[in-house]
């Protein structure tokens, strides 16, 4: 058929696309008023995004100055509550005798779950000298009793006098010498409301025990709480947390069979369906669950 003769003042010029019948498609006009076609934009050389782009993170990605900013809010977090001179003298002597202590972020977070899950009965796995004591003791309520286990007699003693310099009664710590795992199996079922484990590096092999445990020891609505999992599973943390360092750096064979307990517990925490988990990034890691 033949093309039918403009009718306007000009032709409309058109462009054909290869593919099938041939058509014909108004082009893009040009002229006065009209808004050029977008060009795709091509990035810098170096492989940089654009200024004032956000880089992308998530699984998978690395980027160093996303990193910087994690450490930097970490540090942040890790010093948000502070201290007072009681828990600051705790950590001088523990220093003095290399003995761990949980990092300033950790303490605070034990104070602030010990409030938010209103406890009147709490396990302490790991006494040392008396750090996460006072920070659990902190958070109960005037008729809570905090009950404490560590094979050290000489720890329990500054435990102890810490509480009591930090104005409570001897009568709230029932302390507790032995092995964790001979006197817990004492204890009664789900009479708590808090089990924090907290012990030294060699007895993270014993953690995914210490889990049992706690989940049998605590109430619909309980928490537990492990330290340090999150640092036995990427490594030491201690420029953070101001902890001291080890006595001794364990083989590679302890730490691996260390990491492997720690991964186990982690995985048994996330696959059991009778907990919520979390982990939460302050000092060393605390990986914590609910119990429903």
């Amino acid at each position: 058929m033949p093309a039918r003769p403009a009718t306007g003042p000009a032709t409309i010029p058109t462009r054909t696309v290869s593919d099938g019948p041939r058509i014909s498609v108004p082009a893009r006009p040009a002229g006065p008023g009209v808004r050029p076609p977008r060009t795709p934009r091509t990035p810098p050389s170096g492989g940089s995004r654009p200024a004032g782009r956000t880089a992308p993170t998530g699984p998978g990605v690395t980027h160093p100055a996303a990193y910087a900013a994690a450490e930097r809010m970490r540090i942040r977090a890790e010093g948000f509550v502070g201290e007072d001179s009681v828990l600051a003298q705790v950590r001088i002597r523990a220093a003095e005798r290399g003995v761990p202590v949980l990092g300033t972020g950790a303490a605070g977070a034990l104070s602030f779950l010990a409030a938010a899950v209103r406890t009147r009965c709490v396990v302490e796995i790991g006494t040392g000298l008396g750090v996460g004591t006072v920070s659990l003791l902190r958070g109960m309520p005037a008729d809570g009793l905090l009950t404490t286990i560590d094979v050290e007699v000489d720890h329990q003693r500054a435990a102890r006098t810490a509480a009591v310099a930090a104005g409570f009664s001897p009568g709230r710590v029932r302390m507790i010498t032995g092995r964790a795992l001979e006197v817990l199996p004492r204890l009664s079922d789900a009479a708590y409301d808090l089990v924090v484990v907290d012990v030294a590096d060699a007895a993270a092999l014993e953690y995914p025990r210490y889990l049992d445990e706690a989940v049998r020891l605590l109430r619909s609505g309980g928490v537990i709480v492990l330290a340090g999992v999150l640092a036995g599973l990427v490594g030491d943390d201690r420029h953070i947390t101001g902890a001291p360092p080890r006595a001794a750096a364990p083989t590679a064979t302890a730490r691996d069979a260390e990491r492997g307990a720690l991964r186990d517990t982690a995985r048994a925490v996330r696959g059991d369906d009778r907990l919520v988990p979390v982990m939460l990034p302050l000092s060393e890691g605390l990986l914590c669950a609910a119990v429903r």
